[in-house]
């Protein structure tokens, strides 16, 4: 087991932990949409990063009328309940849809 030979001085160890403290993460604004966005990464707003779409973000619109589909759809059942192999199936199937 490693022991040390002489004791380190407060100064000599608060030297050594100047570069153990928290960094601020920089924020920054979307040149896209103009969101607040942590540098270097996609934005979550509009998914682009350098100017070039790297995540497909669905319009809140879109996602708005999806739901309502979704939602006439299970009141408009035969009045079953449908199993979980017919839910993940659905899941799946909405995410290819996508």
């Amino acid at each position: 087991m490693a022991v040390p030979k002489n004791k380190k001085s407060k100064s000599k160890r608060d030297m050594r932990r100047t570069h153990d403290k928290l960094k601020v993460a920089s924020i920054v604004e979307c040149p896209r949409c103009h969101n607040k966005k942590i540098a270097h990464r996609v934005c979550e707003n509009c998914g682009y990063y350098d100017n070039k779409e790297i995540i497909k973000i669905a319009s809140k619109e879109k996602s708005k009328e999806k739901s309502k589909e979704t939602a006439k759809t299970k009141t408009s059942g035969s009045g079953r309940s449908r199993g979980k192999s017919e839910e993940k199936a659905s899941k799946e199937e909405k995410i290819v849809n996508e």
